[in-house]
């Protein structure tokens, strides 16, 4: 790995712990995306990390996406990692990722709270997609996410103007799960994550990926996803915790998780 990296990562039992470190603005290289594509395969290869939360230091800024001066500078190429930019073009995470922003959150940075399981954010954060004021549009899963986490004609508002959204506003429309003061924001996403750990992890995957699967399907067609073959929900259904869970409310007691 060249230079420091603009990442810290840290594990914390079943929780990996992922954080934007290249103040003032987070901003994403090449190689910092490539270190969080990293992380993430971390998480979804490692059968003890069962969450992430993403977050980032300071109270100012979680990230400012794309690093606009490193091309300035003369960085051109487009070696993100193999699942692209900030690792937004994945499509077999299984884990959930529990964003915690603590600032704005502008291009890259709201692409990737569009694409995360779980947003909590602190009352003045903002997230923004300034693209077209750029000269370009937003191609790492931002511009569609959008369209599909908020309503329609506000994805539409944000998009054309550059006008930001407000945490609150965020919350309104069901991106935003929680907003939650600065001194709080990781002890309530730690929270968070281990309500998560509490559940079966298999079943925890099997949702991830039914919930992908059947996105953009009809009911009829999201049931013959359902029952055509998925290799999580499988597992899940023949798994030692399958039984497990029924027995132990039988039994009225707390389950005992295997993952197997």
């Amino acid at each position: 790995m060249s230079g420091q990296s603009r990442i810290k990562v840290e594990v914390r039992g079943p929780v990996l712990e992922i954080t934007f470190d290249h103040p003032p603005a987070h901003a994403f290289n090449q190689q910092a995306s490539r270190d969080l594509d990293a992380a993430l395969t971390r998480l979804n290869d490692d059968p003890e990390l069962r969450v992430a939360i993403v977050t980032a230091t300071g109270e100012r800024i979680f990230s400012a996406g794309w690093d606009l001066k490193s091309v300035a500078a003369g960085e051109n190429g487009e070696d993100f990692g193999p699942h692209g930019f900030m690792s937004l073009n994945r499509h077999d995470l299984l884990k959930p990722v529990i964003v915690a922003v603590n600032g704005l959150a502008v291009g890259g940075g709201f692409e990737f709270a569009l694409n995360a399981t779980l947003v909590l954010a602190v009352p003045h954060a903002e997230f923004g997609l300034p693209e077209l004021q750029r000269g370009f549009i937003p191609e790492a899963g931002g511009l569609w996410r959008a369209h599909r986490r908020l309503p329609v004609n506000v994805a539409s508002e944000l998009l054309l103007t550059g006008r930001r959204l407000t945490a609150e506003e965020g919350k309104q429309y069901g991106f935003v799960n929680r907003i939650v003061e600065s001194d709080q924001l990781m002890p309530v996403a730690r929270e968070m994550a281990s309500q998560i750990v509490s559940a079966a992890p298999l079943a925890v995957q099997a949702l991830l990926e039914v919930t992908r699967e059947v996105e953009m399907l009809s009911d009829r067609q999201a049931f013959e996803k359902l029952y055509s073959g998925l290799p999580a929900r499988d597992r899940m259904r023949a798994s030692d915790d399958f039984h497990e869970g029924p027995r132990a409310f039988a039994e009225k007691r707390p389950p005992r998780w295997t993952g197997k």
